[in-house]
């Protein structure tokens, strides 16, 4: 059976920076990695420099997180490309949920539940379902937004989208990841 393609909605949300800032907060060899790819890129590349920190306190939170297999495969063939495109072998999935959620932050509540309840009926009666639970890690911060949105979903009595509320967003940020690359990538 196929599994039907819905079309990744459009979440654009910044983490509050402006492009030259970010490159800026990246060491100079990680910055020239990314300078001139979208902007998803600079957030993917600040959350493997946070993952590659060693100072104490800077630990990142682990969070089971399950995601539709669509979503994990898109994930994985991503970190393949990106792999080799930037030259970061230690990129790890986690990089991606991570950056996703950083700049899911920037997007109205209201646009998250609608994208997530468009996501959760276009998947309805799939036999695959979502997959098996995996453990990301992620940023302290975007661990605490991710409870809070937990309320926030229970507050506009939407219980039971958070699951879905996180694929959109991370298939929304692989799609960002895709926005005007040259075409020979």
């Amino acid at each position: 059976m196929a599994v039907r393609r819905s079309a990744a909605p459009s979440l654009h949300g910044t983490s509050g920076y402006s492009e030259q800032r970010l490159l800026e907060a990246l060491p100079p060899n990680l910055a020239d990695k990314v300078a001139g790819l979208p902007i998803a890129y600079n957030e993917l590349a600040q959350s493997f420099r946070r993952a590659q920190a060693t100072r104490t306190g800077t630990k990142p939170e682990k969070r089971n997180i399950r995601l539709h297999p669509d979503i994990a495969r898109a994930v994985n063939h991503q970190l393949v490309h990106d792999k080799k495109r930037l030259g970061l072998r230690n990129l790890k999935p986690s990089h991606y949920v991570d950056a996703a959620i950083t700049l899911a932050q920037g997007v109205a509540v209201e646009d998250l539940i609608a994208a997530a309840d468009g996501f959760r009926d276009s998947h309805l009666g799939e036999e695959a379902g979502a997959g098996s639970p995996n453990h990301y890690s992620i940023s302290k911060e975007n661990d605490t937004w991710l409870d809070d949105m937990v309320d926030e979903l229970l507050l506009a009595n939407t219980t039971g989208l958070h699951g879905h509320m996180i694929n959109v967003i991370i298939q929304s940020f692989l799609e960002q990841l895709r926005v005007e690359l040259p075409s020979n990538d």
